[in-house]
């Protein structure tokens, strides 16, 4: 007896597919991109369902409860609604259902703020909400805004602001944050980049602030670093090291002193 493999197929154009992807690749037929999931071949849209139903699973949302949501807004809109309306309704009515004293809020709203960030949205609002809630056995109108925390999705966020030439917008997120390690490696990318700018234009006194304004956060916080999570902040690259110290070869002595000056002031 004789058994024959079948061919896998494109899950989007439905075609016969000469190898099977083991990650995420395009379609040689359609183009459209093939994800695996769970040794099965998905659609972006499939995957995407997949991975949210899992991040929503410690609310005991459901698949039908997504399909019956994606349902109702599509009827809402006259069209059918995309997974991130039917997640956004999803986590809102959270809210309403859990209420203000459940301990799962905090991390409805820490959803909200990464569903905010992959749809290139300001998450400051999220997190701070989600630090309030997390708190709630203290002062919330105490809590600074410091506090927020940057995860991974957010700071992907960080790196599409960079990216965009949006470097203060992205500073601002930062210093608001949690000065871990990640945060303090983005503040120092984004240094570099303002110092980089600020050499094209020969401002000399410009490439000093930017790097050492860097490097005097990143003291500060030096103990939080080392005593929470263990780590170093991270450090100045050799080519920015050695930009600074071109750049205050062309300044004077007492412009440097001026700027670290400013620097301990602020």
């Amino acid at each position: 007896m004789f058994f024959f493999q079948r061919k896998p197929k494109c899950p989007n154009c439905n075609l016969e597919l000469q190898t099977r992807p083991s990650r995420k690749e395009n379609c040689p037929y359609c183009g459209d991109f093939i994800l695996v999931r769970h040794g099965k071949l998905v659609t972006e849209e499939q995957a995407k369902v997949m991975d949210w139903l899992v991040r929503l699973e410690i609310f005991g949302v459901t698949r039908r409860d997504f399909d019956r949501q994606r349902e109702a807004l599509s009827k809402q809109f006259g069209n059918r609604a995309s997974v991130n309306d039917t997640v956004w309704r999803i986590l809102n009515n959270l809210i309403l259902r859990l209420g203000k004293s459940s301990v799962l809020l905090e991390q409805v709203y820490r959803e909200m703020a990464s569903l905010a960030s992959n749809e290139g949205k300001d998450p400051t609002q999220y997190l701070i909400q989600a630090k309030k809630v997390g708190g709630r056995f203290q002062n919330a109108s105490a809590i600074p805004q410091k506090q927020v925390f940057l995860a991974h999705d957010e700071l992907r966020y960080i790196r599409q602001l960079r990216k965009e030439g949006k470097i203060d917008k992205a500073d601002a997120l930062l210093l608001k944050a949690e000065p871990t390690p990640a945060v303090l490696d983005e503040l120092r990318k984004n240094a570099s980049v303002k110092a980089r700018n600020a050499k094209k234009d020969g401002d000399w006194v410009a490439v000093v602030k930017h790097l050492e304004s860097y490097t005097a956060y990143a003291q500060k916080w030096r103990d939080f670093c080392v005593k929470i999570v263990k780590q170093e902040p991270p450090a100045h690259t050799e080519s920015d090291f050695k930009l600074l110290h071109y750049a205050k070869e062309r300044l004077t002595s007492n412009t440097i002193s001026q700027i670290n000056t400013s620097l301990n002031q602020d």
